[in-house]
């Protein structure tokens, strides 16, 4: 009998759905998280790209030689 206690216990619909409505709570801030994350993540992606940018046309400068004197 005692065991018939504990199993509908558990499996009780109001802590069935608070056990899943604090789940769906903390997915929900890992979700906000993991979009915070990405979205560092792509800003620091368009950085790599201008600096790389940057270096190309710094290194096309320094490739130049000088034609005449000025």
């Amino acid at each position: 009998k005692e065991h018939m206690k504990i199993f509908s216990y558990f499996f009780r619909p109001q802590y069935i759905i608070r056990k899943l409505q604090r789940e769906n709570n903390s997915l929900k801030l890992r979700i906000a998280e993991l979009s915070d994350e990405n979205q560092s993540l792509w800003d620091m992606l368009d950085e790599i790209k201008e600096a790389d940018k940057q270096a190309t046309v710094l290194n096309t400068l320094l490739k130049t030689k000088p034609i005449g004197d000025a």
